[in-house]
């Protein structure tokens, strides 16, 4: 019995031991999944806040930067250069990516050694000798051979001639030296802990989708007709054009718009008030001390002046209609097949900042042709302009009526919509910090030293 019952306790005994152990290890896992999650969400918001940190450098150092260029421009002269000789920028967007190369390596066989050379330099190419890569026999055998002759092997070190360059990496300079449609190469720069890329482009070296919203049928038949040649298919184009008649009915393209006079409403009820006014003070004064007869002139105070709204502000209008979601950005943004990695798109070439005009010296054969689809022949007029600009640029639009004699009236029919001095410039800021990324974008007019910016959108 003594036996038995000692046995129960030891069972008994262990029973709880064990019952304990199971409850041990229970809160131990409990307490490991609670420190792990905690830790978790430590490190999340740790990291978001390092996150929000990032950002708001980036953003500050993108609002520096932008507030950098806009200073800046107003002492910048975005000339454009002669281009003889060298291969134009005006086909390239057009070609794909095969013919691209063709047409790059055709230019190196015929052209000066000198524009070669500064072409090569330009696109940031290595020229220096390459070791070729050679298998482990073959090393032996250039060791042995080296043994007997020091100077074998030499002659494999020799630059690669600038005319097997290969073509694919070399970059077209565009009208103003920088590859199109920069005015100038891009500037990074190192803002503290940031890192920003700023560019300009030129906004009149494009097509204007304006023109799609405008009540010109030829106008509008331009821009497809230039849809057209950047292969985008009918239901492309058809959604497009929908899009447009929605724009269209928030706002109309004008050519050369007028300025707006718009009364303000703390004008139009101060008006309001003194007109009461001076008919309270007229009825006491006929009824008081002025002879039957006679009434007192009556006087407005203007307490608040009317806004005169610039005729620059509508390209502001259409800024901001092209960018909302009227218009799908993405769709146009879609790169062409069979460009390669130049990425060539629609979206690239098409001015969604209300620009109203066309440069005749910076925009490609594309966009000159479009423009001049209700003037004439306008493969003769471009090829004629793209000639002409290669080795003078053109200082004024007359130019091109005594260019081409022939086609003068029809030229003058499409004069509202060209100009030989660019005024709408967009600057791109790109920041960085760590992960985080801010993103900027505005359109100036400039006109002279006079810059005015007409809108500014951000992004990440």
């Amino acid at each position: 019995m003594n036996t038995d019952r000692k046995n129960l306790m030891t069972q008994s005994a262990s029973s709880r031991r064990g019952l304990v152990l199971v409850v041990v290890m229970m809160i131990l896992v409990v307490l490991t999944a609670l420190s792990t999650a905690l830790s978790l969400r430590l490190t999340q918001v740790r990291r978001r806040q390092n996150y929000m940190i990032d950002y708001q450098r980036a953003r500050y150092a993108c609002d520096s930067a932008l507030k950098y260029m806009i200073n800046l421009l107003p002492d910048q002269r975005y000339t454009v250069v002669p281009r003889e000789g060298m291969p134009d920028f005006s086909d390239l967007f057009w070609m794909e990516q095969a013919d691209y190369e063709s047409y790059i390596r055709s230019w190196l066989e015929v052209a000066p050694e000198e524009q070669v050379q500064k072409l090569i330099a330009q696109s940031g190419l290595d020229t220096e000798p390459v070791l070729p890569e050679r298998t482990l026999a073959e090393s032996l055998a250039l060791l042995v051979k080296k043994m007997i002759d020091p100077n074998a092997g030499l002659e494999e070190l020799a630059p690669l001639p600038l005319r097997q360059t290969d073509p694919s990496k070399i970059k077209v300079p565009g009208p103003y030296g920088a590859p199109w449609p920069y005015v100038a190469e891009p500037i990074d720069l190192e803002m503290g802990q940031a890192h920003v890329s700023i560019s300009v482009e030129d906004e009149n070296a494009k097509m204007p989708l304006g023109w799609a919203v405008s009540d010109n049928k030829a106008a509008q038949a331009a821009l497809t007709t230039f849809c057209e040649w950047m292969s985008m298919d009918k239901d492309q184009i058809e959604d497009l054009q929908q899009e447009c008649r929605k724009i269209r009915e928030e706002k109309t393209f004008v050519i050369d718009p007028q300025p707006i006079l718009i009364k303000s409403r703390a004008a139009s009820t101060a008006q309001r008030t003194a007109q009461a006014q001076a008919r309270s003070t007229a009825s006491r004064f006929r009824t008081s001390r002025q002879p039957p007869g006679q009434s007192a002139a009556r006087t407005t105070p203007q307490t608040a002046q009317d806004q005169l709204r610039p005729a620059i502000a509508h390209a502001a209008d259409f800024s901001k209609l092209f960018h909302s979601s009227l218009l799908d950005v993405e769709d146009l943004a879609r790169p062409r097949r069979n460009t390669g990695p130049r990425n060539e798109s629609p979206l690239r070439y098409l001015a969604l900042w209300g620009s109203q005009e066309i440069n005749i010296n910076t925009a490609p054969r594309q966009v000159l042709e479009a423009a001049f689809t209700f003037a004439g022949e306008p493969d003769k007029i471009a090829e004629a302009i793209i000639q002409k600009r290669a080795a003078k640029p053109f200082q004024t639009t007359q130019e091109l009526e005594n260019l081409i004699p022939e086609e003068r009236s029809r030229i003058q029919a499409a004069a509202p919509y060209l100009t030989a001095q660019s005024s709408f410039f967009q600057i791109r800021i790109d920041s960085r910090c760590g992960n985080a990324r801010c993103l900027a974008a505005a359109t100036v007019f400039k006109d002279q030293k006079k810059v005015e910016t007409l809108a500014v959108l951000y992004g990440r």
